[in-house]
């Protein structure tokens, strides 16, 4: 186990605050200031967010308008497909800066967490490579990629043409945050497979650091789960306006939000039950009073007579009743509904 007398390890913590530097979707939107201060806060940003979400929409249907750009014969469902793309890429833009801002002020939690692990550095290193160009980059093709077959499949003319670099752009976004959505989960996949994490023992699910890794993920599955049910909206309106790329867009969606929400919570949930029945079995293993049923009589005359047996039972009991997410079954059965409700609107359009 690494020794860390007199140094703090903040492994994780420096790591995450690359983020604000290494992902253009961030980083264009927030420009060169402290992670530490929102960026919501400053006009700079909020404009820069707006002029990239809406600004080639705006200014290939003004263009169009122009005697140079009426060959390219914008529609009005056209233009709702740009509001809808602005929408689409501004929410992913500001969902990133404001996902990744989380959990600053309990990146400590997260480094006390794992410090004590021998495999912490494997824990944190999918991030920290992630951040390589020729790991980001080609899932920001790839997004485009599907948009241009899509629209190739029609005659290349202008109209086609404006709509690919206007889907493209907006893809560009949702590739890179897309990416940066799949990569953190893989720390919990590495970290169920390590027995030494530093947990609570009397109640492993509200850990600070688990508690941060919990409510980081479903911060960041609501609002993709909110995102694939609102492209399901635009389809009450006739199918011209979205046409192929509906069904790309909402299972894209829809998938992230099932890896970030369901598998994280899935294993941060395997991770806190094996560390409680630890600790349980730790509680009674040691004792003279293994429960059975042949000798219940024999166990509870012991229980009766040993001084350490009410505290033992009391700490089991706790360990017992403890639950195994920070949070009760009602925010999972909302999620779970959210997705469900998509689903149904989707196929029933």
């Amino acid at each position: 186990m690494p020794d860390d007398a007199g140094t703090p390890w903040t492994g994780f913590s420096d790591t995450w605050l690359l983020g604000f530097r290494r992902i253009y979707a961030i980083f264009i939107v927030r420009g060169n200031r402290d992670p530490h201060r929102t960026a919501v806060r400053s006009p700079w940003a909020m404009l820069r967010l707006v002029a990239l979400s809406f600004g080639p929409g705006i200014v290939t249907t003004v263009v169009s308008k122009m005697p140079a750009g009426h060959s390219w014969r914008i529609s009005g469902d056209d233009v709702l497909l740009f509001a809808l793309l602005g929408t689409v890429s501004g929410g992913m833009l500001g969902a990133a800066s404001l996902a990744w801002s989380f959990p600053l002020a309990r990146l400590g939690t997260i480094d006390d967490l794992i410090r004590g692990s021998a495999h912490r550095d494997r824990i944190v290193s999918p991030v920290l490579r992630g951040y390589g160009i020729w790991q980001s980059f080609p899932p920001v093709v790839a997004a485009a990629i599907p948009v241009v077959v899509l629209l190739a499949r029609d005659d290349l003319n202008a109209r086609n043409v404006v709509l690919t670099v206007n889907l493209s752009w907006a893809m560009s976004f949702l590739g890179n945050v897309s990416y940066w959505l799949i990569v953190p989960p893989i720390m919990v996949i590495v970290m169920r497979k390590c027995t030494d994490l530093k947990l609570r023992w009397n109640d492993p699910a509200r850990t600070p650091g688990i508690r941060t890794l919990s409510e980081g993920y479903a911060y960041s599955a609501i609002f993709l789960a909110l995102g694939a049910f609102a492209v399901t909206l635009p389809g009450l309106f006739g199918d011209a306006l979205l046409g192929g790329y509906l069904p790309y867009l909402y299972g894209w969606l829809l998938g992230l939000s099932l890896w970030v929400g369901a598998l994280t919570q899935f294993m941060l949930f395997t991770i806190t039950r094996r560390f409680r029945l630890l600790m349980m079995d730790t509680l009674v293993g040691g004792d003279t009073y293994l429960l059975s049923e042949g000798s219940a009589t024999e166990i509870f005359e012991k229980v009766r007579i040993s001084e350490s047996s009410p505290s033992t039972r009391a700490a089991y009991d706790t360990l017992a009743e403890a639950p195994t997410l920070p949070y009760g079954t009602g925010l999972i059965v909302q999620y779970a509904t959210a997705v469900f409700g998509s689903v149904v609107g989707f196929l029933l359009q």
